[in-house]
């Protein structure tokens, strides 16, 4: 068993959540580019120099902030799918929840997928949590495709017209990834989500409003679309 958590880190642990909350109002409320130590410092009534001690410069401070949102979005992604033992409907799910989540936090996902905060680079750290949607999209994929349930003639169309660079950086993407599911099914997983982060992005940053007022149907037409490149129509 093991030890229960001492005095120390206990406290450690609530002035981490304390920043952590204080931290994301901030965000919500100047946005990721006016993020400093001090004025986090002043929400949770610390010295700058005491909070030194959990985050040593703002950067690192924004990394906590990236990895929390990525983790907390794929969260949300991978309980949605997980109500769903169908692959397809669990697609259907993860993809939907991924644009839920999306707008219901539009400031963190500002903070992953909007502007670049100036003087601010993402260190790998942020990789394995940012990729955590994608890896599950491609294993949910990958089962639909195992159990027969692509559609071949949608998946040679798409392998004939994949241009050698793509082809070639989707190579390396499954490389890098472990993905084992054949380049052309790869390709319409990313096909599929790339549309479905697009009208997220686009309805997050207000860039829907001239095509619809009301972007749910919209939506979920976009995501009815991509599973058809992938399984056929139903």
């Amino acid at each position: 068993m093991p030890d229960a958590p001492t005095l120390r880190s206990r406290r450690r642990a609530e002035v981490l959540a304390a920043i952590r909350a204080a931290a994301g109002r901030e965000l919500v409320a100047h946005g990721a580019a006016a993020l400093s130590l001090r004025a986090v410092a002043r929400e949770v009534a610390m010295a700058p120099s005491a909070l030194y001690r959990y985050f040593a410069s703002r950067d690192d401070l924004l990394t906590d902030l990236v990895v929390s949102a990525f983790d907390a979005q794929a969260d949300a992604v991978a309980a949605a799918a997980g109500e769903h033992p169908d692959p397809r409907d669990a697609i259907r799910a993860a993809m939907l929840a991924y644009r839920a989540w999306a707008v219901a936090h539009a400031a963190e996902f500002g903070l992953l997928y909007g502007a670049p905060v100036p003087g601010y680079v993402a260190p790998p750290s942020t990789i394995v949590a940012g990729a955590r949607v994608g890896d599950l999209l491609v294993t949910l994929a990958g089962r639909l495709h195992t159990a027969g349930r692509t559609d071949p003639d949608r998946l040679r169309r798409r392998e004939s017209a994949l241009d050698a660079t793509t082809a070639a950086e989707l190579a390396r993407l499954a490389q890098r990834r472990g993905y084992t599911l054949p380049l052309a099914v790869l390709a319409t997983v990313v096909d599929g989500f790339v549309r479905v982060h697009g009208v997220t992005v686009m309805e997050v940053f207000g860039q829907l409003r001239p095509i619809t007022s009301d972007p749910g149907p919209y939506v979920e037409q976009t995501v009815e679309a991509a599973l058809s490149d992938l399984v056929g129509d139903p």
